[in-house]
């Protein structure tokens, strides 16, 4: 029973994302299933800024074509990403003009002076690099794997706000759980990485903690039960105007009811 490392992060958002996710049919057709307009939009972006990130070597070293630069991302965001959207119905080009308009000369001013860029840019980094741990029973893809010299440095990027200090509480789980895969793989001791919050041009150093690697052993119990087919309580916070699977949890939800209610509108614990 191998768990994603993007489960462990569902987990955090809210456990049922991993129930759901786990017993959909085939994910990627659930992936293409037409979106309303504001989703739809939110994930085009999302790919047009990840692409970025991973050519900051090109928008650090153009000094005058910037724009010609980001452009050819944007150019290439529909066929790397093509599984993923329906683009058919996608208003790529109006993403991309409010795109163009963020990477103002602010934004390249602030990733000028981004944290551990200069790592990034000296030693290069492999995309997408894909890691597996029998013995955890985990795998999961790491954005950007860095070697420098001896240290392995795991980075993420993440398309939305970055917190006033620090990182959230599931990046720092994430990019835990990657060091625990390279660990597994390179048998050597990853003792940080980063988080690229690229939509505001911020790179927070992440030293890994062992209460970190505590956290991921403890999630990744829970998303195991999970998977096994425990139904597990919803998320204080989570984001339910957002889910896709909004209408299924409301449905298993009332049925769980009426069944621990017998019927009468009063559990039976209660009687």
């Amino acid at each position: 029973m191998t768990v994603r490392v993007s489960e462990l992060v569902q987990y955090q958002i809210c456990p049922r994302l991993v129930f759901f996710g786990t017993r959909a049919h085939d994910e990627r057709d659930h992936a293409l299933q037409p979106q309303n307009a504001t989703r739809t939009r939110n994930r085009i972006e999302a790919f047009i800024l990840k692409e970025i990130a991973f050519n900051l070597y090109r928008i650090i070293n153009c000094e005058l074509d910037i724009a010609g630069v980001i452009g050819d991302i944007l150019d290439s965001v529909p066929r790397i990403y093509r599984e993923e959207l329906l683009w058919r119905e996608c208003d790529l080009a109006s993403v991309s003009e409010d795109i163009m308009r963020a990477v103002n000369k602010e934004w390249l001013d602030k990733l000028q002076n981004a944290q551990g860029l200069e790592l990034e840019l000296v030693h290069g980094y492999e995309r997408e690099r894909v890691l597996y741990s029998e013995p955890l029973d985990l795998s999961g893809s790491v954005d950007k794997l860095i070697i420098a010299d001896e240290e392995l440095i795991p980075c993420i990027i993440k398309t939305g706000k970055s917190p006033e200090y620090g990182v959230w509480r599931s990046d720092r789980l994430q990019l835990a759980a990657y060091a625990m895969l390279l660990e597994d793989e390179f048998r050597r001791t990853v003792r940080r990485g980063f988080v690229q919050y690229i939509r505001c041009a911020e790179f927070r150093e992440v030293l890994i903690r062992r209460a970190d690697r505590a956290m991921v052993l403890q999630v990744l119990k829970r998303v195991k039960r999970i998977k096994r087919g425990v139904f597990p309580d919803r998320s204080r916070n989570a984001p339910c105007e957002n889910c896709t699977y909004a209408d299924t949890c409301n449905i298993r939800r009332t049925f769980l009811s009426v069944l621990l209610d017998g019927g009468t509108g009063k559990s039976q614990r209660q009687k």
